[in-house]
């Protein structure tokens, strides 16, 4: 008879953490064929091809003449089927003359072209009959042209209105032409005196920041018309998440001196030098706005919540333990701040800190995209690459009506707010806590100003969600909400998603605190990003695609179940290093022999693997440019038979169907899970994964390193579970290591 294990995390079950060896990667088997015409290549659909091409021309040739060194760009405007990086027109781009200059929505690819090489692919499209260049042709619906109405955000005027605006140049594959691009932009800024603010970026050429109200409409219509600029558009306005409501007497309890805190980046609006019960945990400050640009009110809530969200909020059990210092960085206004102001200061403030690891940003911009990723969102994951941190990001504030309760069937306009679709980032959505009078949702309902995934091209977003307060009808504050610190050092009430990142913050950092020192071992982001998701999804339910929108991976249990099994569950971590053309597979598989029934396993398995894949703005709706597949099944012969299936959203047809298969699948979270309650035969079990690079990317710089989790849990609490699989572990001779170093400060 099976034993109940304990519901409970166990620091005597630490997970197992099985490094990388390179025999355990290998050639995969080959397969595929010659390229075939999508649809047939018929004379008519030639002359209506080029027809399209002459129309595209027609719009660029004049931005061309007057910019010689500057080539136009073309949108190859692909079928569903030929979005596939097999169906790439490649070939038919390369006879032409043409050059590859990016992707613009997930079906167009994008490709410069001066006079000549115009005349050239049209002569191309009418006459070449080689198989290839014909499967190239029958892959494009029609060409466009990239002119000043597709640069443009939105119409010159609102531009112009709005100010402050950014631009953004294409990165052409020639570095030369992508040179000579900016050089000539820099002189047409020149000729017509147009002041502007270099912006460096860590991947491709500068952007530019402008006053556009003070420029002529000559000049402005100058720009809109320079072939190299891939877009024009407002600089975005950052708020912060939260809203404030009454107060409380109570100060919050200081540190106990001998206590080994982390210490986390709080970068907002400032904390008060009033909030008395606050000062113990500030370890460092670092200021870029003036006293009179801040009211410090939303600084010192988020920051409370880092240092003692638990003791605030009465010992709530959903709320961790887990208390951290923080560094204080008093950076964002407190009504509203320009993004690339923020940028900035970020940048400036995580090399002036290397000591900090994990970054809080409660704030939000305006509502994402479908098809291409936030320059917001570009920016953090470019910070985050540059100095080895993780930033966790408010999901923002949904405020319109009607009034999103629980479940929700309506159709909002509560898509997630920028940055928060930053692939390297934990993006953190808000649930409630508590059941009260008057409140819009019930405890553990998504919190009525929430936003929702998914990401752009359906990658999963928001990461996780956590207690972020209570909303009431009408619209305020109350015995549900929050609690926090203001700047008098008492306490109020409030709510926001702005209250919920803090709580993942101060998780996260004990998870690399734990984890560093560790012997041949360097922690890495997307290690504790993986770890934190996977620590939600298995203190949650397995969520059904539309309720993931708003759960993502569901409330991440305390730092000690986020390394720490339960008696019932055996976790291994795996790092892998894995280049596309090879495979990297274990096998076989260490399963628990309490879960074998008649050699047919009966258990949940779950798995969540993170990786950061390189990644390319210029490439707009494909600016993930790695995806690795995770395979966990049976071995037939040198064959898995994947019995895991892909958790993501429910493919229709036609475009949806497009975006899920080649935008939310290449998204750099993967999610895995399967209950198996009959079992399911097997004799040797394995874990495999392979990676693939998309259409045009240059081989891996060094091999795509995968934090791979994969827990195998008892359907009926069987206490049995995790010694059978340390005994399974050892006796398949996998090198191994317990994982955290330490178990997490809860004092």
């Amino acid at each position: 008879m099976a034993t109940r294990g304990t519901n409970r995390a166990s620091e005597a079950n630490p997970f197992r953490w099985i490094a990388f060896r390179p025999e355990d990667r290998s050639a995969p088997e080959g397969g595929g064929g010659g390229p075939k015409e999508l649809v047939p290549v018929t004379p008519q659909y030639r002359a209506s091809l080029n027809a399209s091409l002459a129309e595209a021309s027609a719009a660029l040739l004049p931005e061309i003449q007057a910019h010689p060194s500057t080539p136009g760009v073309l949108i190859l405007k692909l079928r569903d089927i030929a979005v596939a990086k097999t169906h790439r027109p490649n070939t038919l781009v390369a006879e032409a003359g043409l050059q590859p200059a990016g992707v613009g929505r997930i079906d167009e690819m994008l490709v410069a072209a001066n006079a000549a090489s115009i005349l050239s692919f049209s002569q191309t499209i009418l006459h070449r009959q080689t198989q290839a260049i014909k499967a190239n042709l029958s892959a494009i619906q029609r060409i466009d042209a990239w002119d000043s109405q597709r640069r443009m955000e939105v119409p010159a005027d609102q531009l112009r209105a709005h100010g402050s605006i950014l631009l953004t140049l294409f990165r052409y594959h020639a570095t030369d032409a992508t040179a000579r691009n900016l050089d000539v932009l820099r002189l047409l800024m020149q000729q017509r005196n147009i002041q502007a603010e270099v912006i460096p970026q860590r991947w491709g050429p500068p952007v530019f920041r402008i006053d556009a109200q003070g420029l002529s409409e000559e000049s402005f219509a100058a720009l809109t018309k320079f072939p190299g600029l891939r877009a024009i558009f407002r600089e975005p306005i950052a708020f912060p998440s939260a809203t404030s409501g009454a107060t409380l007497a109570g100060p919050l309890p200081a540190p106990i001196p001998e206590a080994n805190h982390p210490i986390v980046g709080v970068f907002d609006t400032g904390t008060a030098a009033n909030a008395l019960s606050l000062r113990p945990w500030i370890a460092s400050t670092d200021t870029y706005v003036l006293a009179i640009d801040t009211d410090y009110v939303h600084g010192t809530a988020v920051a409370s919540l880092v240092a003692g969200g638990r003791l605030l909020n009465n010992d709530h059990t959903l709320i961790s333990p887990t208390r951290c210092m923080v560094h204080d960085v008093c950076a964002m206004e407190s009504g509203f701040a320009k993004t690339a102001d923020l940028v900035l200061r970020l940048g400036r403030a995580m090399a002036l800190a290397p000591q900090v690891k994990v970054w809080n940003l409660s704030l939000g911009s305006a509502p994402i995209s479908n098809d291409e990723f936030s320059w917001f969102a570009q920016q953090l994951d470019a910070l985050s690459d540059q100095h080895g941190v993780l930033c966790v990001i408010a999901a923002g504030n949904y405020e319109g009506t009607p009034r999103r309760g629980w479940p929700t069937t309506a159709l909002l306009d509560d898509r997630l707010s920028s940055p928060g679709d930053s692939v390297r980032s934990l993006t953190v959505g808000s649930v409630a806590h508590l059941d009260g009078p008057g409140a819009l949702v019930n405890a553990g309902e998504p919190a009525s100003y929430s936003r929702r995934g998914p990401g752009p091209v359906f990658t999963p977003k928001p990461d996780l969600v956590h207690a972020g307060g209570g909303v009431h009808t009408p619209w305020a504050a109350g015995l549900t909400s929050m609690q926090v610190l203001q700047p008098d050092n008492t306490v109020g009430s409030g709510f926001g998603t702005s209250y919920a990142a803090p709580l993942v913050t101060g998780l996260a950092a004990h998870v690399w605190q734990s984890l560093d020192g560790q012997p041949n071992f360097t922690v890495k982001p997307h290690m504790v990003k993986a770890l934190m998701i996977h620590a939600a999804r298995l203190a949650s339910p397995d969520y059904a695609a539309a309720e993931r929108r708003y759960f993502g991976a569901g409330v991440p249990s305390d730092a000690l179940a986020t390394l720490y099994d339960r008696d019932d569950c055996f976790t291994l971590m795996f790092e892998v290093m894995v280049v596309p053309g090879y495979k990297w597979r274990k096998t076989p598989y260490p399963i628990p022999d309490v879960l074998m029934r008649n050699g047919r396993l009966q258990a949940e398995v779950i798995i969540t693997a993170v990786y950061s894949p390189p990644l390319d703005p210029n490439s707009g709706a494909e600016y993930v440019r790695a995806n690795a597949n995770v395979s966990f099944g049976v071995l037939n012969g040198n064959r898995i038979s994947g019995k895991v299936p892909l958790e993501g959203e429910t493919g229709t047809t036609g475009y949806e169907a497009t975006q899920i298969e080649f935008g939310g699948k290449w998204s750099p979270v993967k999610l895995h899970r399967k209950s198996f309650p009959v079992g399911v035969a097997g004799a040797q079990w394995a874990i495999q994964v392979e990676a693939l690079l998309r259409a045009n990317e240059p081989p891996l710089a060094e091999p795509l390193n995968v934090a791979l989790l994969v827990s195998l849990r008892a359907l009926d609490g069987n206490g049995g579970v995790n010694g059978s699989g340390i005994r399974a572990l050892n006796s398949a001779n996998w090198l191994h290591q317990t994982l955290p170093t330490r178990v997490p400060v809860t004092v």
